[in-house]
C-alpha cells in the first residue's frame, strides 16, 4: 500500500493506466480453489482465510479466469490482483470460484498466468452435487422448475448454455469430473493439483483442511477452529429413489471412469440414501 500511495503523491492526476500497471504488478495469486459447486468449498473458503500467513479476499468467487470479460486478453491482471491490495507482504495468496472447474477452457489460462499455481478441487457425487445445486437456487428463486424438468431440459438441449441461462445452471454438466480432471492434468503439472473427494472432507474437515495447507505451502499443523455449517439451505423435500436412480443412470460410467483417474473407491456415489431433511450442503 505504501508503493502504491507514494506512486500517487507523485502525480495526483496519474493515469488509470499506472494505477493498473502497479496492480498488474502485484504478486501473482499461489493457488485456486476451483470446484465443484456445492461440494463444500465455501467452508474450505471459510477455513483458509483463518490460517496464520494465508490471505484470501472475503469476496468469494472472483470469476477471473472464466469470464472473457475480466480476463480480456490475459495482458491485465489488475481486475484481479485489486482484491488482493490487504494481503501482508509475503503472504499466500488464493480465491476460491467453483465454475472454474466446470469451464476447463480456463485451465490454461491459470497456467499462462502463473505456472507453479497450485490447484485444489472438491469433488462430490455428481447425483447429490446436481439435486444440491438445484435445491440452493430454487430456494433462492433463481429457478422455479421441479428438478426432474432441469435436468430434462438440460439434457435435452445438449447441455446449451442458452437454453440453461448461464453455465450455473448445467446440473448434470457441472459434475461430468473425468473430462474436467483430464483437463486440468493436461494444463498444469499433476503435483500442482490436489483432488478431495467431498464425503471425506465432509467426515473430517480439520484433517482435509490441513492436507490443503500443507498442500499450498501454508502451515504443516495449522491449529484452525471448527467452523459452523456455511451456504446451507434446507431441502423443500427429500431426493427421491427414482429421482436418484434416473440421474444416476446419466453417471454410470462416468463413474467408473472417475475411479480410475482417481484410484478412489466410489460405490458410495451409487447408493441411494435421503440427503438432511433440514439441511443442504
Amino acid at each position: 500500500m505504501d508503493d502504491l500511495h507514494h506512486s500517487l503523491k507523485a502525480n495526483t492526476l496519474a493515469p488509470m493506466s499506472r494505477i493498473k500497471s502497479y496492480l498488474h504488478n502485484r504478486p501473482k495469486l499461489d493457488f485456486l480453489i476451483v470446484g465443484a459447486e456445492k461440494a463444500g468449498t465455501t467452508a474450505l473458503f471459510a477455513y483458509l482465510r483463518q490460517i496464520p500467513g494465508v490471505y484470501i479476499p472475503i469476496n468469494k468467487e472472483l470469476n477471473f479466469f472464466d469470464r472473457d470479460h475480466r480476463y480480456g486478453d490475459g495482458k491485465d491482471f489488475s481486475p484481479l490482483h485489486r482484491w488482493f491490495l490487504l494481503a501482508p507482504k509475503g503472504a499466500l495468496l488464493g480465491e476460491a470460484t467453483p465454475t472454474y472447474l466446470m469451464n476447463p477452457h480456463c485451465f490454461s489460462r491459470i497456467y499462462d498466468y502463473n505456472p507453479d499455481i497450485k490447484v485444489v478441487a472438491l469433488l462430490r457425487s455428481p447425483v447429490r452435487r446436481a439435486y444440491s445445486a438445484w435445491n440452493y437456487r430454487r430456494a433462492r428463486l433463481r429457478d422455479k422448475r421441479d428438478f426432474m424438468t432441469a435436468v430434462k431440459v438440460e439434457v435435452e438441449s445438449g447441455a446449451d448454455i442458452t437454453v440453461a441461462r448461464e453455465n450455473k445452471y448445467r446440473y448434470i454438466g457441472a459434475g461430468r469430473y473425468a473430462d474436467q480432471i483430464r483437463a486440468l492434468r493436461a494444463a498444469l503439472p499433476e503435483e500442482n493439483i490436489l483432488l478431495i473427494k467431498y464425503e471425506e472432507f465432509t467426515r473430517d474437515q480439520l484433517a482435509q483442511v490441513k492436507a490443503v495447507s500443507r498442500f499450498i505451502g501454508g502451515p504443516v499443523d495449522p491449529d484452525v477452529p471448527a467452523i459452523k455449517s456455511v451456504n446451507t439451505w434446507a431441502y423443500r423435500r427429500a431426493m427421491t429413489r427414482e429421482e436418484f436412480d434416473t440421474v444416476l443412470a446419466y453417471y454410470q460410467d462416468e463413474i467408473t471412469d472417475i475411479e480410475g483417474l482417481t484410484g478412489w473407491d466410489l460405490s458410495d456415489w451409487r447408493q441411494f440414501e435421503r440427503p438432511p431433511k433440514k439441511r443442504s450442503i
